[in-house]
């Protein structure tokens, strides 16, 4: 299977990483010079930024500028005939623009299978709207519920609408393939960084639609049962997570206070949660006194969900990551990036597990490879794109 990747940033670049990795033939396209999403933020010593390395690894990488109104379409055309997946990021004005839309490379290539990643999607009335992570945040209300009541909202600082649109992709895109084995059709896969956003906050919508309460920013603390909370420990901090009322009577008898278990207005969790400003300073109390060593033994022994909070710093040491492989390191061929960490695959195959084989190409890296032995081109035809600055 090969994919032609014209991703941006994380979302679509995500989706072509996984595909990469469990071996699909995935072409990275930059433009001559290179991407912006190489570069943004902070640099190591080549020059480039620390995210690129992950969402590039195992990627062929080709330059091309398709963005441009006299750019030679036939290039473009033997990549598309040549492919399987056309995978994009790019905005709404650019697809059209440039013929870029579903239509223009089904027209190529009427089997393609083209994975399309926008905001909104390519439907509605916003479609034509450009936006990030942080719209689809704030815009799905997800950010109403973060941070403290009576504070401004808060967005995550993890983009997790990106990452997770990035899956919906993948499985779209797997899920387009399963359909054109069976038929030879191929078709779009539309994903939005909304429409993802929407989905994982329909629960809360409904609570406020249907029930008339909007889920309280309450930092930490989990709504409507508990305790659940970061706790400070002597050393450190946990989180744990108490749910289910076998998880609230031991909890209860692990801190010396089961005076609370079967109490009136500590029946059920939303009681609890109501009443919470009783219980929770006796909880904190307890884990202040302690190591989060201890605590974590505790809370093992009477299953009760724990976790250590770990910097960002920190989680790379921890045994567990380390066992599951859950970050890979890689020598990037420059001083000082000999042992990178990057994302691990984050899906667990027993049969087909996938590998991260090879570091991210720099720009224009497989120019000979994809033009000479995939497309057949010649010495003349390369150097008139060379000399024309389309590649």
């Amino acid at each position: 299977v090969r994919v032609l990747d014209f991703g941006r940033f994380i979302a679509a670049p995500y989706c072509g990483m996984i595909l990469a990795d469990m071996g699909a033939e995935v072409i990275r396209i930059d433009r001559p010079g290179g991407e912006e999403d190489r570069t943004v933020g902070l640099k190591a010593s080549n020059g480039e930024n620390l995210s690129y390395p992950s969402y590039g690894r195992n990627k062929k990488g080709i330059s091309l500028n398709v963005l441009s109104k006299d750019a030679p379409r036939d290039v473009l055309e033997d990549l598309v005939q040549n492919s399987d997946i056309f995978l994009h990021n790019f905005s709404p004005g650019a697809i059209k623009a440039f013929n870029l839309t579903y239509e223009d490379i089904q027209a190529i290539k009427p089997d393609i299978i083209y994975t399309g990643i926008s905001c909104y999607g390519s439907t509605g009335p916003y479609s034509d709207r450009v936006g990030f992570d942080q719209i689809a945040q704030t815009f799905s209300g997800a950010s109403a519920l973060t941070g403290y009541e009576g504070d401004p909202p808060l967005r995550s600082g993890l983009p997790w609408v990106d990452y997770s649109t990035g899956l919906c992709a993948t499985v779209g895109t797997l899920l387009a393939l399963r359909h054109r084995d069976a038929t030879g059709e191929g078709q779009m896969v539309d994903c939005a960084l909304l429409q993802t956003a929407m989905s994982f906050i329909a629960p809360m919508v409904a609570e406020a639609v249907v029930l008339g309460r909007e889920k309280p920013r309450i930092g930490n603390r989990s709504a409507y049962f508990g305790p659940t909370d970061l706790y400070k420990c002597s050393d450190g901090y946990v989180y744990i997570a108490t749910t289910m009322e076998g998880m609230w009577r031991r909890m209860m008898k692990i801190i010396g206070h089961e005076e609370f278990v079967g109490k009136e207005g500590f029946v059920t969790d939303i009681e609890r949660f109501e009443n919470r400003d009783q219980v929770d300073p006796l909880v904190a109390e307890y884990m202040l006194q302690r190591t989060v060593e201890d605590v974590v033994i505790t809370m093992d022994e009477n299953r009760i969900p724990c976790g250590v909070y770990h910097s960002t710093a920190d989680v790379a040491d921890d045994p567990h990551v380390q066992a599951r492989d859950m970050l890979e390191y890689m020598n990037l061929g420059v001083s000082g990036l000999e042992n990178v960490p990057l994302c691990g695959i984050p899906i667990r195959l027993s049969e087909t597990p996938g590998e991260v084989r090879d570091v991210a190409p720099s720009v224009g890296q497989h120019n000979d490879y994809v033009y000479r032995e995939i497309l057949g081109y010649t010495d003349e035809k390369l150097e008139s794109l060379y000399e024309s600055g389309y590649i």
